[in-house]
């Protein structure tokens, strides 16, 4: 396979009335007539990004004039455009023609084309992020709703004879023995050589030939006293495979030997007991958006392995592969969600195929990296209606078909009255008892309380902090809102408990670094989510110099099991009532509410903010 990649300068135009399709923008020579008009954009970017528009939510065109590279093009049988992130709804015209369309912002797509009749080729494509009942994230999200073409584009040339996919599992026999399992799809037919690589001893372990194969296929092989890959031992082999006659290198992929397993109220990573210990991350960094440079991204999982942190949560979505590969090599546990966040239309099934569709293109990246050990379906949804429920079991059933080899769950925010949570593989919750509700004392009881119906699996507390801007400092000792001594006060505390609960398999503080959202605009917030162990542009709060001292740290527990059981029972009832009844309806019926709020925001100001930074 051949790729010709497809990022660099293009033009760009917003339609802000809506009025693109119906000129037929997309129409070569209307570009041609009004290219003097155009805004120029490096892509891949949101269009976020530009200035006048970095809070806009609509409809933007995107042009790029190309040239195929390859001129022996005899064994070529398609042309394959491919779109690694394009946030939401993606159309696409190749000199005017039209190739289709694609929904969702966070996993890479593709449109096939048979030939082209042009020595240049035009690329229009138009891309909108506007908030819809039926998408995924639907209306209201605790997030800057980034548009755009945000990661690379690709043109990939398709031979008549080439390898379609090839999926790279481990097990382990022992920590002695593992067991490689290898599958494979080829389009038409092919014989060819492989191998298997240690790159660090420069030696290849393995090796074989396969002779004029064509379709599903695949084979086993075992491996004594194999590295295993862990965080404390990012070890790294390599497949390589060959088509046999011309002696060329058709794919090529790391993987990882390692194995992820629960077994009772613990998880276990090659058959060692491993506890969690990370932070959650959203894709955004100041001045690039989305299209985070490759460095900085290196530069965060460095980061926060030097703080002790083993294990990070991509909130509440996919992120670039980039940062998959980094955690591979660094060694860096990935919790991968797709963004069934808040309200979504449960009861339609465009939502669940759509859903669905996310994961399974989600699995297909990502299948190979070890460092991914969990699938997440969903993020603080109302889970106690029927139809939430029934959504969610579905979709993790529909995971597992697909991916029988990592942790299959979803992030839950009901303290009483989930009890699906018999259905993950791992239970979770997020809540914030010292910022939004009670005090940190009131966690270790309220933990036994909510695990007494999902008492015999492991539990992981999935959020936990609080707000605090950076330079903002205490003189109420540790009392006063937002600031970086009561944010340490909570999340120190917290963490103690944490570590003291032996049903507990670990904990992520919300967040690594702040955040844009335009819900939030207080004094101390001003459009940003303040909950970051380092602000926006990175500069460390007084919480993150804290997380060495006391990241192993554990607090002595009154042991209040049997009173949580009876808290439980009594509070079951009431509790749902009261969920189902107001607080969920509040999130699913004030969706008006909520886009109301956000017109009234005062956009001159923030736009003045992000010109100004």
């Amino acid at each position: 396979m051949i790729k010709q990649i497809l990022n660099g300068k293009w033009k760009c135009k917003p339609d802000v009335d809506n009025v693109g399709l119906t000129a037929e923008w997309f129409r070569p020579k209307l570009y041609d007539e009004n290219d003097s008009e155009l805004l120029n954009i490096e892509i891949p970017n949101s269009f976020n990004t530009l200035k006048g528009y970095e809070i806009y939510e609509g409809i933007f065109w995107h042009f790029f004039e190309f040239a195929i590279e390859e001129k022996n093009l005899s064994e070529i049988s398609l042309f394959r455009l491919k779109f690694n992130g394009s946030n939401y709804n993606t159309m696409v015209w190749l000199n005017g023609k039209y190739l289709g369309e694609h929904n969702g912002g966070f996993t890479p797509f593709h449109f096939n084309v048979k030939k082209f009749n042009a020595e240049k080729t035009l690329l229009a494509v138009r891309v909108e992020n506007i908030r819809k009942k039926n998408r995924i994230p639907a209306i209201s999200f605790d997030w800057l709703n980034w548009g755009g073409i945000y990661r690379d584009v690709e043109l990939l040339y398709m031979r008549k004879n080439r390898i379609k996919d090839v999926v790279i599992k481990t097990e382990l026999e022992s920590r002695k023995k593992s067991i490689i399992k290898i599958s494979y799809e080829i389009i038409g037919e092919l014989s060819l050589r492989w191998e298997i690589e240690d790159i660090a001893l420069n030696k290849i372990l393995f090796q074989g030939k396969i002779s004029k194969i064509s379709g599903l296929g695949g084979f086993n092989l075992t491996f004594h006293n194999p590295e295993l890959w862990s965080p404390n031992n990012p070890y790294l082999y390599y497949l390589k495979i060959f088509n046999q006659e011309s002696d060329e290198l058709i794919y090529e992929s790391s993987f990882g030997i390692r194995e992820i397993k629960v077994d009772g109220k613990y998880i276990f990573l090659n058959k060692k007991r491993v506890f969690l210990k990370g932070a959650s991350l959203h894709e955004e960094l100041m001045p690039f958006g989305r299209t985070i440079p490759y460095e900085e991204r290196e530069n965060d999982i460095k980061s926060m392995k030097s703080l002790g942190f083993n294990a990070l949560r991509t909130a509440h979505y996919s992120h670039d592969e980039d940062l998959i590969e980094i955690a591979d090599k660094e060694g860096m546990l990935i919790l991968e969600e797709i963004p069934v966040y808040w309200a979504c239309n449960f009861k339609s099934n465009d939502t669940f195929h759509t859903a669905a569709k996310m994961m399974r293109n989600l699995i297909k990246r990502d299948i190979n990296h070890p460092s991914v050990i969990w699938w997440s379906v969903g993020n603080e949804i109302p889970i106690e209606r029927p139809e939430v429920s029934k959504f969610i079991k579905r979709l993790m059933d529909w995971v597992r078909m697909h991916d029988d080899t990592r942790l299959v769950t979803y992030v839950s925010m009901k303290l009483f009255t989930d009890l699906t949570r018999r259905y993950a593989d791992v239970a979770t919750i997020n809540f914030y008892f010292g910022w939004y509700v009670g005090s940190t004392r009131m966690i270790s009881l309220m933990l036994d309380v909510m695990r007494t119906p999902t008492f015999n699996k492991p539990w992981i507390y999935t959020e936990f902090g609080a707000g605090a801007k950076y330079k903002f400092y205490d003189e109420w000792e540790n009392q006063t809102k937002f600031s970086e001594e009561k944010q340490l006060h909570v999340l120190d505390y917290s963490i103690r408990t944490f570590n003291a609960k032996e049903y507990l398999a670990g904990w992520f503080i919300w967040i690594y670094r702040d955040f844009r959202s335009f819900l939030r605009q207080n004094e101390y917030q001003q459009g940003f989510n303040r909950k970051g162990i380092v602000s926006e542009k990175n500069e460390k709060k007084l919480i993150y110099h804290r997380i060495p001292k006391i990241i192993n740290k554990r607090r002595k527990l009154l042991n209040t099991k049997l009173l949580g059981i009876f808290l439980w029972i009594v509070l079951y009832i009431p509790a749902y009532i009261l969920t189902y009844l107001i607080l969920d309806a509040g999130i699913i019926f004030g969706d008006t509410k909520t886009i109301e709020k956000k017109k009234l925001i005062d956009k001159e100001r923030i736009l003045n903010e992000y010109r100004n930074q």
